[in-house]
C-alpha cells in the first residue's frame, strides 16, 4: 500500500476498536490480529475523543484509511479552552500518534500532523512527543520547548530505583527486590533523608479528597497568566479520569493551606512503595514552591517509593535543582501558533498547560488496560 492511495479523515466512533487495536501493537507491545483488545482501552478511547467537556463541532482527531477502508494511522486531538490576558483561546493537544507499519507507510504521519496543525485551534500543543514525532514537528518548523521537555527524577532509595530501572529491561529482575530493600535499610541507618527540613514550614499539609484537590486546583490556577479555563464541573471530568491510571499506584492528593485558610500549594502523585511515584500535577504559590517539593519528597520516602519523578514545569525546576532532582529527556513538549504573542507566556514558563492542565490525565498515557 502506498502512503499516498490513503486517505486522511476525521475519527469516527466507528474506528474505534481499530485504533485501540493499533494502539495495544504500538504502545504497549501487544502483537498478533487475534489478540483480544481490552474492553477498558474501548472505554478509555471513547471518554477522551467523544465525551470530553471542551469537544468542539470542528476540532477532531484524525485516522489514515488506506484502499480497504482499515485504519493504519492516528493522531489523537483533545481540545482545551485556555485563557490569557482576558482573551478565551482554543487550544488543541496533539497525542498517541501512531501508524502501521511505518516503514512501508513513511509519509503518513507526517500528514497525520499537517491535518491536525490545519485545525481551528488557535495554539497547538503536545507533552508526549517522542523522538519520531518530535522529528516531524521539526521538519515542519516546530522546535521543542526545552523548559517544558524536562522530565525528572528524586532518588529516595538508591538500591530500590536501581532495581526497579532494571526491571524496565530485564524482567527476572525483580527477583532482586528484597536484595534492594535490604541494602537500602544500610543506607538509611548511616544518612537519614533530610526531607522536610531544608524550609521553615509556615504552610499545613493535608491529605485530601479527589473534589478538595479540584476545588484547590481551581484557586490557584489565577497564579499563571496562561491557564486553562477550569470550572467546578470540568475539573471533576478531568480527575476522575486521571484517577484512573492505577498502573502508576494509588493517586495521593496534597493540599497545603495557609495561616488565612486558603489553598497555597497543591500536588498529586501516584504512589507505590517500593516502586517509582509518579507526579501528575504541582502548583503553587511563587513563594511556597520550595515547601511543596519538601513535603512532596518526605511523603513519598514516607510512603515507601524509592524514588519520585514526574515532567518539568518552569516554575518547579529551581527547588528541584536545589534539592538535587536529576533531570533527563523522555517526551517533548511543542507548542506553535500563528499569533506568536501566544507563545510569550510559555517561552517565560508561565503558562499552566501540562499535567491535568495538558494532556497527561488521559489514562491513554501510560496506563496498561488490563481487563
Amino acid at each position: 500500500m502506498s502512503g499516498q492511495t490513503t486517505v486522511i479523515r476525521d475519527f469516527e466512533k466507528g474506528d474505534i476498536e481499530g485504533v485501540a487495536g493499533m494502539f495495544q501493537h504500538t504502545f504497549r507491545g501487544v502483537a498478533g490480529s487475534g489478540k483480544a483488545v481490552p474492553q477498558s482501552l474501548i472505554a478509555s478511547i471513547e471518554q477522551s475523543f467523544f465525551r470530553h467537556p471542551w469537544n468542539e463541532p470542528d476540532l477532531h482527531s484524525k485516522v489514515a484509511v488506506d484502499e480497504a477502508g482499515r485504519v493504519c494511522g492516528f493522531i489523537g486531538v483533545t481540545p482545551a479552552r485556555l485563557e490569557f490576558e482576558g482573551r478565551s483561546l482554543l487550544a488543541a493537544f496533539a497525542g498517541s500518534m501512531m501508524v502501521d507499519d511505518p516503514k512501508a507507510n513513511p509519509l503518513i504521519g507526517a500528514r497525520l500532523l499537517r491535518a491536525f496543525l490545519a485545525g481551528p485551534q488557535d495554539i497547538s500543543l503536545t507533552e508526549t512527543a517522542n523522538h519520531t514525532a518530535l522529528g516531524m514537528w521539526q521538519k515542519l518548523g516546530h522546535p521543542l520547548d526545552p523548559a517544558y521537555s524536562l522530565n525528572w527524577m528524586c532518588v529516595l532509595r538508591p538500591a530500590s530505583t536501581a532495581v526497579q530501572l532494571m526491571e524496565r529491561r530485564v524482567t527476572a529482575a525483580r527477583l532482586i527486590r528484597p536484595v534492594g530493600r535490604i541494602a537500602d535499610r544500610s543506607i538509611a541507618v548511616l544518612r537519614r533523608p533530610s526531607f522536610g527540613n531544608g524550609e521553615a514550614r509556615r504552610l499545613e499539609f493535608r491529605d485530601v479528597t479527589a473534589g478538595e484537590f479540584g476545588q484547590a486546583l481551581l484557586a490557584l490556577k489565577d497564579v499563571y497568566p496562561m491557564r486553562p479555563q477550569w470550572d467546578a464541573g470540568n475539573i471533576d471530568w478531568f480527575i476522575r479520569q486521571a484517577e484512573q491510571k492505577r498502573s502508576f499506584g494509588y493517586p495521593e492528593w496534597r493540599v497545603a493551606y495557609g495561616p488565612d485558610g486558603r489553598p497555597a500549594a497543591a500536588y498529586v502523585y501516584f504512589a507505590k512503595a517500593g516502586g517509582i511515584g509518579w507526579v501528575l500535577q504541582a502548583l503553587s504559590m511563587p513563594a511556597r514552591t520550595g515547601e511543596m517539593v519538601e513535603d512532596m519528597f518526605a511523603h513519598a520516602y514516607n510512603y515507601g517509593c524509592a524514588s519520585v519523578r514526574g515532567a518539568a514545569h518552569p516554575w518547579l525546576t529551581p527547588a528541584l535543582l536545589q534539592r538535587k532532582a536529576v533531570f533527563l529527556g523522555r517526551s517533548f513538549y511543542v507548542a506553535h501558533a500563528k499569533d506568536k504573542s501566544l507563545l510569550e507566556p510559555i517561552k517565560a514558563g508561565q503558562a499552566l498547560i501540562s499535567g491535568i492542565a495538558g494532556e497527561r490525565w488521559m489514562p491513554l498515557v501510560g496506563d496498561t488496560f488490563d481487563d
